[in-house]
């Protein structure tokens, strides 16, 4: 989430069409027809996005347009491993794998005193497995090819998972089981052109991290920096049912900071994960990604390689309004 750090946590046809910006000409931008595997990896307690995120994420999985593999924490806080498992149990997915970073950054939580009021299992992320070895063995067990990985936080578990050494469950280094097993890698951050100069908030947070990976990162990085202008929640706080903890969390946001709506950056994340361009987004492809291990990067035009990022299609008003009625979808189980 490309955000304040002040702030602290706190649609089903598919279609095959795709629209490019900048000559953009590989298939893998676009959505497919059967459900796709997704591992989601959130810095969750630092914006109340992240819970919008995991919410809709749901119902796109209800829908049978996502298989949601396991959900990981990239922020070690102990907050948050038990708010990914309140989304999750309310969804009706109390069973799906949860990991935590042990090496990620550590920032304070606002929203605790919501997730002691809603079902859950994990009393703290250090009861939850380590984000990396989870990460090894949920992708061992998948097809080749076949894994979407969608990083809505900083990118320290794909720095260290790219480390990662042979183990129980593969003889593969962390980046061969990458080269092997994932799909595609969606990174919420990167807008340009970037008048950032301290960089985007998701990369400066592990500024080392976020260099490794869009440096060294084996495969294609879609990369998703669109949101901020892209308002939702207010509908969720008003209309939604109350025993729906993102909404509790919402709320809170929202009274805590004096605000009544919230940008849109890690919903859109998933919405593309899922959907694709669709009539959403375009991209632009003809060119790079290039940061530094403070966190700053820019996009270097050139040929096609394996980055890109996305561009709006549709006017943001009216994809405000898909992103909150997925929101306001009640889980189906």
């Amino acid at each position: 989430m490309t955000k304040n750090p002040l702030f602290f946590f706190t649609v089903v046809a598919v279609s095959l069409g795709v629209s490019f910006v900048g000559g953009c000409g590989g298939g893998w931008f676009a959505s497919t027809p059967t459900a796709v595997p997704i591992i989601f990896d959130t810095d969750v307690g630092t914006d109340v996005d992240d819970a919008g995120a995991l919410a809709i994420l749901h119902v796109l999985a209800d829908r049978g347009e996502a298989k949601i593999l396991a959900t990981m924490s990239a922020n070690q806080n102990h907050w948050s491993a038990p708010a990914i498992d309140v989304i999750n149990t309310y969804y009706g997915r109390g069973d799906i794998p949860i990991g935590s970073s042990r090496t990620g950054p550590n920032p304070e939580e606002w929203y605790h005193d919501s997730v002691p009021d809603y079902p859950h299992d994990l009393a703290s992320g250090n009861d939850a497995p380590e984000a990396v070895e989870l990460y090894r063995k949920i992708l061992a067990a998948q097809p080749n090819n076949s894994v979407t990985i969608v990083v809505v936080g900083w990118l320290t578990n794909m720095a260290d998972l790219l480390n990662s050494k042979p183990d129980r469950y593969s003889p593969l280094n962390g980046r061969d089981l990458v080269n092997a097993k994932v799909k595609k890698l969606v990174s919420m951050g990167g807008v340009w052109p970037n008048t950032k100069k301290e960089g985007d908030y998701n990369f400066r947070m592990d500024g080392a991290a976020a260099h490794k990976v869009i440096s060294d990162w084996p495969g294609k990085i879609v990369f998703s920096g669109l949101g901020i202008d892209v308002m939702t929640g207010a509908r969720l706080v008003a209309q939604g049912p109350k025993d729906n903890p993102v909404l509790a969390f919402y709320r809170n946001f929202f009274e805590g900071h004096k605000v009544t709506e919230r940008s849109s950056w890690d919903l859109i994340a998933v919405l593309y994960v899922v959907r694709g361009m669709s009539n959403y987004f375009t991209a632009v492809s003809e060119g790079k990604c290039v940061s530094q291990e403070d966190g700053r990067n820019k996009w270097v035009p050139g040929p096609i390689q394996n980055h890109a990022y996305l561009v709006y299609k549709m006017p943001q008003a009216e994809l405000a309004e898909v992103i909150e009625d997925l929101m306001l979808t009640p889980p189906a189980r």
